[in-house]
């Protein structure tokens, strides 16, 4: 079994909190999210707003592979995330003084978390033991329901 990754994916300014809460009503990204490159089905996503409280807000499962192009780049991806849920925010310093993640800066883009301290990240955030030990499980579970990639086919 593959390890879940957990990839923080930025809010900075009011019109990405709007699109984030309209995530979170629809359950899914409107429009995708700026992730990291390596990002994969299954990984979950946190969102941490820098503007305007500096606090972890949602969390949600990566639904797609992210595509290339964010915002005019070619170095920066986007991609989907399904089942976007909102979550008590919990400001920066606390899960920095839990787990070290963040504790002296924060990257512009979006981040993952050190396998190393994935599980101090999720209990700093208020995810319980049963949801940190079976994430895994669940992963698998929320793969197993996503629509399966397309395949592109070459023509010559």
């Amino acid at each position: 079994m593959t390890t879940v990754k957990i990839h923080v994916l930025k809010v900075r300014h009011q019109e990405n909190l709007d699109e984030m809460e309209a995530g979170i009503s629809a359950g899914h990204t409107v429009d995708g999210w700026q992730m990291p490159k390596r990002a994969e089905p299954g990984d979950l996503a946190v969102w941490y707003a820098a503007w305007p409280d500096q606090e972890y807000c949602a969390w949600g499962w990566i639904a797609g592979i992210p595509e290339a192009g964010f915002r005019g780049s070619p170095r920066m991806y986007k991609g989907p995330v399904t089942g976007i849920r909102a979550i008590k925010p919990v400001p920066r310093s606390r899960v920095a003084d839990a787990c070290g993640f963040n504790r002296d800066a924060v990257n512009p883009l979006a981040q993952t978390v050190p396998g190393d301290i994935a599980d101090d990240f999720l209990r700093a955030l208020g995810f319980g033991a049963r949801f940190v030990a079976a994430r895994e499980l669940i992963s698998a579970e929320v793969m197993r329901v996503l629509p399966r990639p397309r395949v592109r086919v070459h023509r010559r």
